[in-house]
C-alpha cells in the first residue's frame, strides 16, 4: 500500500476516532470595520444595553468539521461588537446591569435600554479539519425606555461563509467573526433607519 492509499485509509478511522471534541474559539468581531455612517448624524441621546450576567456566561455548542464541534461565548463576544454599534448612532452608551434600576436610569438620563437575544449556528464543508466553514448568527433587539415599556424591536440573520478552507488554519473562527460582524451591520442599518429614534 503506498502512503497515498495509506492516507485514505486511515484518515476516516482517525477521524472518527477523534470526532465529538468541543473545540474552543472566538467569533469576537472586528469592531474596526463597523463604522458609523457619516450620511446619518447621532442621534442626541443616552442609552444603555442590558446583558445578563448568565447569559455573558452562556457557552454554546455548534458544529464544526470532522465530527467535532466548537464551542463559544455568544453574548460576552457579541459585547464589544455591540457597545460600537450603538456607539455610531447614539451620543452616548452605558453599561445596564439592572435593567429594573429607574434611578440609574434616570441618573444618567437613558432614554431606551437595548436588550439583544442572539442565536447562532455552524457547519463545515470540510471533513478533515474541525474549524466551522459556515457560520449563522441571528440578533434579536428589543428597545424599552426608562419606564421598562418596549419601544422598538427587531430581527437580523446573517451567515458567515469562507472563500476558502484553508483561512480556518490561521483563524479557526474567522466564519463565526464574519457572522457576527455582518449581523451587528444590519443591526446599525436597522436602528439608524427607526424612526422612533429621530423624532
Amino acid at each position: 500500500m503506498n502512503l497515498r492509499k495509506f492516507f485514505w485509509f486511515v484518515a476516516p478511522i482517525a477521524l472518527v476516532a477523534l470526532g465529538g471534541c468541543a473545540h474552543p474559539v472566538s467569533i469576537v468581531p472586528d469592531a474596526s470595520k463597523l463604522v458609523r455612517s457619516e450620511a446619518k448624524p447621532l442621534v442626541e441621546a443616552q442609552v444603555g444595553y442590558f446583558i445578563s450576567d448568565q447569559n455573558r456566561a452562556l457557552q454554546v455548542t455548534t458544529a464544526g468539521g470532522g465530527g467535532d464541534s466548537v464551542k463559544y461565548a455568544p453574548y460576552a463576544d457579541l459585547e464589544a461588537g455591540l457597545v460600537k454599534v450603538l456607539s455610531n448612532v447614539f451620543s452616548g452608551v452605558h453599561l445596564v446591569k439592572d435593567a429594573q434600576d429607574k434611578e440609574f436610569l434616570k441618573g444618567k438620563n437613558i432614554s431606551y435600554v437595548f436588550t439583544p437575544k442572539i442565536t447562532t449556528n455552524s457547519s463545515s464543508r470540510n471533513n478533515f479539519f474541525w474549524p466551522p466553514t459556515d457560520f449563522t448568527a441571528t440578533i434579536q433587539c428589543v428597545a424599552s425606555d426608562n419606564q421598562g415599556q418596549q419601544k422598538w424591536q427587531t430581527k437580523v440573520e446573517a451567515e458567515g461563509g469562507l472563500l476558502a478552507v484553508k483561512e480556518t488554519l490561521g483563524d479557526h473562527g474567522i466564519a463565526g467573526r464574519r457572522a457576527l460582524q455582518n449581523a451587528l451591520s444590519k443591526l446599525q442599518s436597522e436602528l439608524e433607519s427607526a424612526p422612533e429614534f429621530r423624532k
